[in-house]
């Protein structure tokens, strides 16, 4: 559950202007999450959020360090559901509210057919070179599931 939660208050402060912690647990209950005032704080602490401008955003440590491969292998077995190509494009299906870190996982692993990606809810769109490219995407994520 925890895990679950940081990876929604990340996402919620990545997506939006939260500008209190009420905002932040309304938002986390919009999700279904429940969550103490004082375990909110130190998930704040723990998640190295802060205000700028009026606005929670996560400070970063390391200028953009990038995950290990274990990591982005890890994040796409957990929260992957399905995974479809058309052309160019391939679809990528998630459990509600982690397509954000699906698609993140995905740019992070350096894989020459990916151009980029577009998360919604629970719903990944990913830019390939070409027809070939995305079919043998879909293959590699396939044999990681």
């Amino acid at each position: 559950m925890n895990r679950l939660r940081h990876n929604a208050i990340l996402d919620l402060v990545r997506s939006g202007e939260i500008t209190s912690q009420e905002d932040l647990m309304l938002g986390l209950k919009a999700r279904h999450i429940e969550v103490s005032q004082s375990t909110l704080s130190r998930d704040i602490q723990e998640l190295r959020l802060a205000k700028t401008g009026g606005a929670y955003t996560v400070v970063e440590s390391e200028p953009a360090a990038k995950a290990s491969e274990e990591s982005w292998r890890r994040i796409i077995r957990e929260f992957l559901v399905d995974v479809a190509v058309t052309q160019n494009i391939v679809v990528v299906k998630t459990g509600s509210g982690h397509a954000s870190t699906v698609a993140q996982a995905l740019d992070e692993t350096g894989w020459p057919e990916v151009i980029g990606t577009i998360a919604g809810e629970n719903t990944v769109f990913i830019a390939v070179r070409s027809e070939k490219g995305g079919k043998k995407l879909e293959h590699r994520i396939r044999e990681l599931l």
